[in-house]
């Protein structure tokens, strides 16, 4: 699988349209007599090893920008957040400059979400709080660690 919307209908259980738009139950409208072979994408899929020993490591980073570029327009969810965690997992060190600089897109998009939080209790803090913690320690961005 190559195209975005077809990563957004396994990861998220919805497919992006040309403008980025979010097209939730796109997956209803058949042609006749078409048959609904995919209804389980309506939710998405968490990750699993299968689908994550799958790719290679161009893959990796071209589906971690795929869900970064979400969380920017879509904001922020458990699922996506699992995606992250688990594509970051993956990436190999030391990094291509442009998957830095995507991660560090990331990290400056969960410090701004987790700004917006109202509560130490929110559910969102910990993973916000994890990614961040990741992209700082993990790979090298020391500048953007929380001090």
């Amino acid at each position: 699988m190559k195209d975005e919307s077809g990563w957004k209908r396994l990861c998220m259980g919805c497919s992006v349209s040309p403008e980025g738009s979010v097209e939730e139950g796109e997956e209803g409208r058949l042609e006749e007599g078409q048959e609904d072979t995919q209804d389980s994408t309506k939710e998405g899929h968490p990750p699993s090893l299968q689908i994550l020993m799958a790719m290679d490591q161009w893959t990796v980073i071209q589906v971690l920008d795929f869900h970064i570029t979400w969380l920017q327009r879509h904001g922020f969810s458990t699922l996506l957040s699992q995606w992250l965690y688990a594509l970051m997992v993956c990436l190999e060190k030391p990094l291509y400059p442009d998957t830095a600089a995507s991660l560090r897109t990331l990290s400056r998009c969960c410090s701004a979400i987790r700004a917006t939080l109202d509560s130490k209790e929110d559910d969102r803090l910990a993973p916000l709080n994890l990614l961040i913690c990741l992209v700082s320690r993990y790979f090298d961005q020391g500048d953007l660690a929380d001090t």
